[in-house]
């Protein structure tokens, strides 16, 4: 076979006259980077691909992949069954990895500069230090790592996890430069930073790995990634240099704890949600607590196993300090005994540290000190999934409360959904079969004896899989920090249900799944389609100079007599507001509100990018963020990718892609709102009636949809909860703002505010709403909500309407407007279009 940049999939047939047909047996490949790197903790299953017995061949067969890149020569093996081992080299069939591009060595740093600051004294007050590593791996290209920057004396620690996200301009993943710096505060210590461990990774897990306290020093250089640095003792060490302070440097006594506690003692270790929040507080009098360091609660069971909880700062002032964390518990951890808790990492300016162990919590009695456990609910539970692989077939899913008769539901990426009774069931496992392809992740839950289990997250197993399709660091999906929340379910409405059978289907426990084009909880709405829109670039003639439009006509129905045509236009108006930064209770911190000063180029003949930036100076600080939005108009029906994620876009959508650098958060536990808006009105003199609807959409994608209508014409927008914080796949969330935003709320004209809630990040967060125009059914005046004129409604017919796109018009920031923005222009352009429509009409 060739390895060349591909994983190759094979299979191991075999026959065994010790073995019957439900025999386990096993393949074990022999992983060069996993037997000869000491460093790294070694995972038997990573290598180890088990075997079904194929019932038409009667023979055991074993699906395996043989990784890209490996070595050249005899692939090796062990059949590993009842307790023995049969080695590859014994069997009559050999398998030859014949042509490879191999790579061994994971990423390796190339070049490194270190960031020192000068003295740190009372006048600077803050400095910052750290390394500029440019990471270089050319063939299997860089994924992902961890750095950890620890201070030599007061054994302060900082984590930085990253990705080829991460780069610098101008890189790329196979070199590219990547910065880690640490900001140290005044009053400090004097003291020396070392990189005391490192890990980075290639896209085919291939990985280097360096620690100051390695576990074998004799192969400490085999996967250095320090590789080209070995003579070079102090590459990973900065000194630092402060001023004394006379108060602080004279401090003898670490930091005192104040506070401890969590919001309950007796924790249901059997629920769906098992998330446990600790907030404490310590103070130090004399030389204050230093900030960027983050202790660590600790959970344990009697059976010494242990969880470990790291804290964000929510406050800090010269002497105190508030901490929070939050943490998952495993299903029935510790139940049913206790659960000890622990907190240790607090560390003073002066370097003095200090640690508080489960019986000082006991013997001081203010504090929480441990956990009561309990078991309640029969609700199925699933904890994880066995391998399956990008051809579907088998799945066996682990857990609890599963049993005969379960039923999984399935939601693909593409939207199809499956329901699939168990073909084998235990308590805690249940086997589902005949799954169908797909290389995507997908959703699952359970039904068992009238209850639904949570939500798991299905991620196939890519056993087949060529890197040169994917040589852009863009096009590699980043990781899934944790499972995105799926929508609750939700009934189906309507007469006929769904819309009838040519609209959607009704799927139990989601709702409504339409079939395009039609869209809404009741599939009665449909998306317009539009011919493509002219572009207004601006010129010293044009109302909008500067300021990019998208202007479209949609032909309308004929009225009246002698082939006449009316068209009632509509004016919308989507615009990026503001920043918001709220706190945890949604209380406003901060209010950035975004100007008509935006950049902006045509990249293609339907896509545009927008920039801006804020700079913001907090505690002496200055941080410029940055905001780039694309916007990017589809002609036909495309199917996009986002956060690992597959979404339909409907002919004439307009998808936003919104990326925002680091913001200068007030404390960790705040968030950020990108504040949206979205207007529609008519430009008719008949009396109309419009509603506004916000809720979450039951066609799979797991999204929030706000829809506000004029008569029979909506505008669609739809907001995914998840976005790619920090280079990782987060839960995002939206929320309506109309309460705190005073939005325009008439019959003709009706206007809504969306909120898209980013959680506390450090680097960058992309989102990716998209909005479009519908057709209903059903007028506003039938909808309940609805806001209507006293004096009743016209029946006039609506026969076209005209989209446009503004970008910089009055308050908005970015924007897709439609063409008439001025009441006294909508006379001459319903008058242009009228003769556009008499001009096609006589046409042979």
């Amino acid at each position: 076979i060739d390895v060349t940049n591909r994983r190759q999939y094979n299979i191991l047939y075999f026959n065994s006259s010790q073995l019957h047909k439900n025999s386990i047996a096993a393949m074990f490949i022999s992983d060069t980077t996993s037997i000869y790197n000491p460093t790294v903790s070694y995972n038997i299953d990573y290598n180890m691909f088990y075997a079904t017995y194929n019932e038409t061949l009667k023979l055991f067969q074993i699906e395996f992949y043989v990784d890209a890149n490996t070595q050249i020569g005899v692939f090796n093996f062990a059949l590993v069954a009842n307790l023995k081992s049969a080695y590859s080299g014994i069997l009559p069939v050999t398998l030859m990895i014949k042509k490879s591009n191999f790579d061994l060595q994971g990423p390796k740093f190339r070049n490194i500069k270190k960031i020192q600051p000068n003295l740190i004294d009372s006048i600077s007050k803050v400095g910052e230090l750290g390394w500029s590593l440019t990471i270089e791996d050319p063939i299997n290209g860089f994924d992902h790592g961890y750095v950890v920057i620890k201070g030599n004396s007061d054994q302060s620690v900082y984590n930085m996890s990253f990705s080829y996200d991460n780069m610098k301009p101008g890189g790329n993943i196979y070199l590219s430069e990547y910065d880690f710096k640490v900001k140290i505060s005044y009053p400090c210590l004097n003291q020396t930073y070392v990189i005391s461990e490192v890990g980075l990774f290639d896209r085919n897990q291939r990985y280097s790995y360096f620690s100051i306290f390695a576990p074998n020093p004799l192969y400490v250089g085999v996967l250095n990634p320090f590789i080209y640095f070995l003579n070079d003792t102090s590459i990973n060490k900065i000194p630092l240099t402060c001023e004394l302070d006379p108060v602080a440097s004279n401090d003898v006594t670490p930091p005192v704890l104040t506070s401890f506690s969590t919001q309950k003692s007796l924790f249901d270790v059997s629920q769906t949600d098992r998330n446990v929040e600790f907030t404490f507080s310590v103070e130090d009098k004399e030389s204050g607590i230093k900030n960027n360091t983050y202790p660590i609660v600790y959970l344990s069971t009697t059976s010494n196993i242990v969880l470990e909880c790291i804290s964000k700062i929510t406050y800090i002032d010269k002497y105190t300090a508030n901490y929070a964390c939050t943490i998952q518990l495993p299903f029935a951890f510790a139940y049913p005994d206790n659960i000890l808790l622990s907190v240790y990492g607090f560390i003073n300016n002066n370097g003095l540290f200090n640690g508080f162990p489960t019986s000082y919590l006991m013997t001081d009695g203010q504090f929480s000190s441990l956990l009561s456990t309990t078991f309640t609910t029969p609700q199925p539970n699933l904890f994880s999934h066995y391998t399956i692989t990008e051809k579907g077939g088998n799945l066996w899913v682990f857990g609890r409360g599963l049993g005969n008769d379960s039923v999984a539901f399935i939601t693909f990426k593409d939207g199809t959904t499956a329901n699939i009774k168990s073909s084998i069931a235990y308590s805690s496992a249940a086997l589902f079969s005949n799954v169908k392809a797909s290389s995507e992740p997908y959703s699952l839950y359970i039904k068992f004896n009238s209850l639904y289990s949570n939500s798991l997250i299905i991620t196939p197993t890519i056993y087949e899989f060529d890197w040169n399709n994917y040589t852009s660091s863009s096009e590699i999906p980043p990781e899934t920090a944790s499972p995105i929340p799926t929508n609750k379910p939700q009934s189906c409405p309507g007469n006929p249900v769904c819309g009838g059978p040519t609209h959607g289907r009704c799927v139990e426990n989601q709702g409504c799944v339409c079939i395009s084009p039609w869209v809404g909880l009741d599939c009665l709405s449909y998306f317009v389609v539009i011919e493509p829109p002219k572009v207004n670039t601006g010129n010293s003639s044009n109302d909008n100079m500067g300021t990019p439009s998208i202007e479209i006509i949609v032909p309308g129905n004929n009225t009246g007599s002698n082939n006449s045509t009316k068209v009632i236009a509509y004016q919308s108006l989507i615009s990026i507001v503001a920043l918001r930064e709220v706190d945890i209770y949604d209380n406003q911190v901060n209010f950035l509100k975004f100007g008509d000063d935006w950049l902006s180029k045509q990249t293609n003949t339907n896509t545009y990018e927008f920039y801006n930036q804020f700079n913001i100076t907090k505690d002496g600080i200055n941080t410029t963020t940055h905001i780039t939005v694309t916007l990017k108009w589809f002609v036909n029906e495309t199917t996009i990718k986002f956060a690992n994620e597959e979404l339909l876009m409907n002919p004439s959508t307009l998808k936003y892609t919104i990326e925002i650098t680091s913001y200068p958060f007030d404390n960790q536990l705040n968030s950020l709102q990108l504040v949206m808006s979205a207007l529609i009105q008519s430009n008719t003199t008949e009396k109309v009636c419009s509603v506004r609807e916000f809720g979450e959409t039951s066609s799979g994608d797991n999204s929030n949809y706000l829809k506000i209508q004029v008569e029979d014409h909506s505008l669609y927008g739809r907001f995914i909860k998840r976005g790619i914080i920090d280079s990782q796949i987060k839960s995002v969330s939206n929320v309506l703002l109309d309460a705190d935003m005073n939005p325009v709320s008439k019959s003709s004209s009706i206007q809504s505010y969306v909120g898209i809630q980013i959680p506390n990040y450090t680097k960058k967060a992309t989102l990716d709403p998209d909005f479009s125009v519908l057709i209903d059914s059903y007028n506003a005046k039938s909808k309940s909500g609805s806001i209507c004129p006293s004096s009743g409604l016209s029946t006039g017919k609506i026969v076209g309407i005209a989209i446009g796109a503004a970008a910089f018009a009055g308050v908005t920031a970015i924007g897709v407007t439609y063409v008439i923005k001025k009441r006294q222009m909508e006379k001459s352009f319903v008058k242009s279009v009228n003769k556009k429509m008499e001009k096609m009409n006589n046409q042979p």
